[in-house]
């Protein structure tokens, strides 16, 4: 009896948080479409504010991100998930000033890339934050940059494909309501992948070739009132 009074408070807590979670995932189909956008530059000056050159690095990415998940029980939520980047990404080293001492660059490598995933997806959540998890069931990327890397045959166009095992997304976000059954998302997400093949053809040597990033996510999540 006295163990039963001591775990009465665990026990009411925890009911708490239950409904309170559920409360919060009281829909069945949620959709949610966004952007991610990132952008990285360096660059040499002779001071503060003074006059621009080439950049020794820049990055700018674009994306657009769209989701769709089926409550299943109280906080989560499975579906499927898709994502499209298209960005530009250069490395250079420096190489002095012009004659009005704006920065010149050499050794410039880099170009522009595209970039593909689709795939199954998990969220869970409490309250206004949700923590998902998505695997990257079909993955590619055509990269300017990355024609030293062929396959035994030597195809260096094709688009890279990612390998089977590793190409997960992890995001971690809270979502606020600004109407009935809409939701502004905000959310930065983890992915790491390594691709291993070209147009089905695995990279000469069996090399892999991995990437990781963190961008920050912004859309609107909406939940559909379904019919009974």
């Amino acid at each position: 009896m006295k163990t039963s009074r001591k775990l009465m408070p665990l026990v009411v807590v925890a009911l708490t948080l239950l409904s309170s979670t559920a409360h919060a995932f009281e829909y069945d189909l949620r959709l949610d479409a966004g952007l991610v956008f990132s952008h990285f530059e360096q660059q040499v000056k002779t001071e503060i504010g003074g006059e621009k050159g080439e950049k020794l690095v820049q990055d700018t990415e674009l994306g657009v991100q769209l989701v769709a998940t089926w409550n299943v029980w109280s906080f989560l939520d499975i579906g499927l998930w898709g994502q499209f980047d298209t960005g530009t990404r250069t490395a250079a080293r420096f190489d002095g000033f012009d004659d009005q001492m704006r920065t010149q660059v050499t050794d410039q490598v880099g170009g522009s890339y595209t970039e593909f995933w689709f795939g199954p997806l998990i969220r869970a959540g409490w309250k206004a934050l949700f923590l998902e998890f998505g695997y990257g069931l079909i993955g590619s990327r055509t990269d300017d940059a990355r024609d030293d890397l062929a396959t035994e045959s030597g195809d260096n166009e094709s688009a890279l494909q990612t390998s089977p095992t590793v190409a997960w997304v992890a995001s971690l976000g809270g979502k606020f309501e600004v109407m009935k059954d809409v939701n502004v998302v905000l959310k930065l997400s983890y992915r790491v992948r390594y691709y291993d093949a070209r147009g089905g053809e695995a990279l000469a040597d069996e090399i892999v070739h991995g990437t990781q990033n963190f961008t920050p996510f912004l859309g609107v999540a909406w939940t559909p009132t379904l019919l009974p």
